[in-house]
């Protein structure tokens, strides 16, 4: 005769293995637990995230609402997720500014916590994350410039791929020059530079206001034809320089006392013959 006791303990313990094993099953298939849990209110998640509610609520953040409207995922979780990967990425609300930099970097990188009162830069952290996407920069700023006591953010503070002009510092020196050109296409701005343009400009560039004085040097019978601009030119924009840094002077005070220059007699040096 089968013992009633004996047949009470069997039954539960196959109650409990087959409990134990449909639980195993449930977490080893990578869905969800099948658990219900009872959905959060945002009092509830300010017992333990205090600092970011009280943010929130205190300070009107930029993102004033209610945690789920992030944080849809809170507590219903596939087992192998972390708490890094439930946190929502900015992109989900968020259109994508900032092209293929935004692949290298965390938003939270260069912007303060969602929770804070303005999801704004944080400007201190700004001068070494900066060099992640932008190093030849960077790299040049190292050197002695004009620029080189100055921080990225002392210019780059408006959104990012924002160029500033080189006028909200410095005034307009070229006011007679085209409207169209800008300064960095003669002054670089992070490099190891002279206030002056360098001495490797093109002629082609010049000619972009110059357009008249390229098309006579570009004849190649000319005295000058062969000489790059700022061989001439190679101080502050506008200066006019002298025959005489070059060539010597052939005449005699009382011959040229009562000309201008060189000129008045030779013509325009852009259309200098040889010999003239």
């Amino acid at each position: 005769m089968i013992n009633g006791h004996k047949i009470s303990i069997a039954v539960t313990l196959i109650a409990v293995l087959v409990f134990a094993a449909s639980a195993v099953i449930a977490q080893d298939d990578g869905d969800v637990f099948s658990q219900e849990i009872t959905p959060l209110t945002t009092i509830d998640c300010a017992r333990c995230h205090v600092q970011a509610f009280t943010s929130l609520r205190d300070n009107g953040g930029a993102h004033k609402m209610d945690c789920s409207e992030c944080h849809e995922q809170f507590h219903v979780t596939k087992k192998d997720i972390t708490w890094e990967e439930q946190v929502p990425a900015c992109a989900n609300c968020h259109e994508q500014p900032h092209g293929d930099a935004a692949d290298m970097l965390d938003c939270l990188n260069c912007h303060s916590d969602a929770h804070a009162p303005i999801a704004s830069l944080e400007l201190d952290k700004l001068e070494s994350v900066c060099a992640r996407c932008h190093a030849e920069p960077a790299n040049q700023m190292t050197h002695p410039s004009a620029h080189s006591d100055m921080g990225c953010t002392d210019c780059h503070l408006d959104k990012h791929g924002y160029l500033p002009k080189c006028t909200e510092c410095h005034e307009e020196p070229h006011s007679t020059f085209e409207s169209s050109k800008t300064c960095m296409q003669c002054h670089p701005v992070h490099d190891v530079s002279k206030q002056l343009y360098s001495d490797d400009i093109p002629n082609e560039q010049c000619a972009g206001c110059h357009d008249d004085q390229n098309k006579q040097l570009k004849q190649g019978h000319l005295a000058h034809a062969k000489l790059n601009c700022t061989f001439c030119h190679a101080n502050e924009h506008g200066t006019v320089p002298s025959c005489e840094d070059c060539h010597a002077t052939p005449h005699p005070a009382e011959m040229t006392k009562d000309f201008d220059g060189c000129s008045s007699c030779h013509g325009n040096a852009h259309a200098l013959l040889p010999g003239e």
